[in-house]
Parts: structure tokens; sequence; C-alpha cells
């Protein structure tokens, strides 16, 4: 269980980095390279396909962790950023706009990035149990 657990935070890691580099990287490489074909990566598919990929691992990751180590305030951070992840996808650019936009999923990201690595933590000071 253990292991599973530390999988999903890394994966969960791995996801909201990949939201954060579609969010700052994506333009520029869209500029710089456009004969590449990467015009698919500008769909807001691939945004709400990475925040279900976010919800689902850090949901279940950071449920474990926190019945292990009961350190609560991690899940509601957790929930904090994708919360803010979801609200970004829903509503972007109708409510937001396309640079607040950004900054919410960016922020929604850094707390994600941020609570797992502390359940992480907290998980491997824990005994199996």
């Amino acid at each position: 269980m253990k292991y599973t657990q530390k999988l999903m935070d890394q994966t969960a890691i791995g996801i909201s980095m990949l939201c954060i580099a579609h969010c700052i990287f994506l333009p520029l490489l869209l500029v710089l390279v456009p004969s590449v074909g990467l015009g698919f990566l500008a769909d807001e598919t691939v945004h709400q396909y990475l925040v279900c990929g976010a919800l689902v691992i850090s949901f279940v990751a950071l449920s474990i962790g926190c019945k292990r180590h009961k350190a609560w305030h991690v899940l509601i951070v957790g929930l904090t950023g994708l919360s803010c992840l979801v609200f970004a996808v829903v509503f972007g650019h109708d409510v937001l706009g396309e640079m607040m936009e950004r900054v919410v999923t960016l922020i929604g990201s850094g707390l994600i990035i941020a609570c797992h690595i502390r359940n992480y933590r907290l998980c491997a000071k824990v005994p199996c149990t």
C-alpha cells in the first residue's frame, strides 16, 4: 500500500508540473515551432484531460496519505489546489480571461505539488500498517 501511495503522489506531482508547463511554455512553443504540428496541444481538451487526471490521482493519494499520517491540512490544501484547476477549466476564458486562467492554473498546480511533496514526506515517516 505504501508503494501505491508513493507512486500516486509522484504521478500527481508530474501531472501538476505538466499543467504548469502547458500554461507557461505552450504559447512560446507554438510561436517558435509552428511547422511541427503541435497545434493540438493548444486545444482546451488537453487542459481538461490533465485536470481530470490530477483530480482522480490527487484525491486518492491524499486520502490514503491523510488516513496514515492524520495531517488533514494536507488534504485541505490539495482540495484547494484542485478547486483552482477545476475553476480554471470550467470558467477559464469566459470569466477569468486568458491571463487570469493561467494564473489560477499555476496557483492550483503549485498548491497540488506542494501538498503532494508534504504528503510524500509525512507518509515516509509513518511506519507501514
